[in-house]
């Protein structure tokens, strides 16, 4: 059975009366015969994506993708004033391997997943090997399509010169940089080796400069290294030379770096070393229960334990929030199950929270409705039906009744698709 979806963002934030207009942005349509325009191959399957990196790597080039949807009003746009200005047709043409492809269509879909693409139009300069170097979201003129299209071809003609110097050790601090800056678009191994080999001649007040932390935010963020533990026991330091947004941009960086490999790896340790010792570097004492629910919350839930992921949140729940917090916090989670671990059990956990939030606030008008929805995806329609038609009951102004005559139509989709 088909389960219809709702989007719980959206629901969330109608019911919390932040009205959202949507706008539908009609752009002009010009077709490609009425313009010279860049040579697109519009790719619509794997191997079509394929041979197009297979010529690129023939002819040497890098590959320009435009990733785009019907209905997206500056796709057309690009289309109409940008893919068709001369000076780009002739520098696209004569450099890049230039593709397209439908976002919303089949094979689209599950790459436009596969590249995070999350909005459109994104542009992405990608190398014959089938790596992402640069990613551009949204819409650019022309003057700027052009700007980035010579100075990401600079860089990589840039690399054998930048090679050579790097082997022979003549290499200058600014040319490393610039080298790693080439690699990281083009070879992340190589990046990491090269910075490491980077990271080896500085002294310790060099950690304190601007560039250099980034890259070591970016390669040198092991929590038992030595730049690490500098940086963080030096933080009156940084703070001093370049301001507290710098230090937690950093040490956020560090978090989410490390986070990833714990969950990638089913690290507990490096998790709990997380919790208990990165986060206090730059989240406020009054925040750290929650930022340490968060943190465990993320990572069991993306390891696919469950259980503990379980025991988390009603710990969370039952320690550290007021009655007034629950009904929120029973909600949110809710949503982030649905849309993110949506098995009968998880679900059946959620509908739990909810039940506990509800016997605090019973006439909780979004409660209600999102405790009926859920109890339909169970195919326990008879307490959905309940839930929702208190919801009905509850509901203020049209834009709430619309909301929760959505969702009774979801349940009854869902009641159809059974029989």
């Amino acid at each position: 059975m088909q389960i219809p979806s709702v989007d719980c963002e959206t629901l969330r934030g109608v019911m919390k009366v932040h009205l959202i207009g949507i706008l539908l942005l009609l752009g002009s349509f010009v077709k490609a015969n009425d313009l010279v325009q860049i040579p697109f191959i519009e790719v619509t399957n794997a191997n079509e994506w394929q041979a197009a990196f297979d010529q690129a790597k023939t002819e040497n080039k890098l590959v320009f993708v435009d990733a785009y949807t019907d209905w997206c009003s500056y796709c057309h746009k690009l289309d109409k004033e940008v893919y068709t200005d001369q000076s780009v047709v002739d520098y696209y043409s004569k450099n890049f391997i230039n593709v397209k492809f439908d976002a919303e269509s089949d094979f689209g879909y599950p790459k436009a997943d596969q590249l995070n693409i999350s909005g459109y139009p994104t542009l992405l300069f990608m190398t014959g090997q089938d790596q992402v170097f640069k990613v551009v979201d949204g819409f650019v003129p022309a003057e700027a399509l052009l700007s980035y299209g010579k100075e990401i071809s600079r860089m990589i003609s840039r690399r054998p010169d930048l090679e050579a110097k790097f082997d022979a050790n003549t290499i200058t601090r600014d040319e490393h940089l610039e080298f790693i800056g080439i690699l990281e678009g083009t070879d992340e191994v190589k990046a990491s080796e090269v910075a490491k080999a980077y990271v080896k001649k500085l002294k310790e007040e060099d950690f304190l400069d601007l560039q250099n932390i980034w890259l070591l935010a970016r390669h040198q963020n092991q929590l038992n290294g030595y730049p690490y533990l500098y940086i963080s026991t030096h933080k009156d330091l940084l703070v001093e030379a370049h301001g507290i947004n710098e230090y937690n941009d950093y040490m956020t960086a560090v978090y989410n770096d490390n986070l990833e490999l714990a969950i990638k790896y089913g690290d507990d340790q490096l998790m709990n070393d997380i919790v208990l010792n990165v986060l206090p570097h730059f989240v406020e004492n009054d925040q750290l229960p929650n930022a340490r629910f968060s943190t465990r919350s993320v990572y069991y839930g993306q390891r696919g334990e469950f259980e503990r992921y379980k025991i988390e949140v009603n710990s969370y729940m039952n320690n550290h929030l007021s009655n007034d917090s629950k009904a929120d916090f029973a909600l949110s989670t809710t949503y982030e199950i649905i849309e993110n671990y949506a098995s009968n059990d998880m679900i059946a956990f959620s509908t739990q929270l909810l039940k506990q939030a509800l016997d605090i606030d019973e006439k909780n008008f979004e409660l209600n409705s999102i405790i009926g929805y859920a109890k339909g995806l169970l195919g326990d329609y008879k307490d959905a039906d309940k839930y929702i038609e208190i919801a009905k009951s509850l509901a203020e102004g049209e834009e709430e009744l619309e909301i929760v005559q959505s969702l009774a139509d979801a349940v009854q989709m869902m009641k159809e698709g059974q029989d």
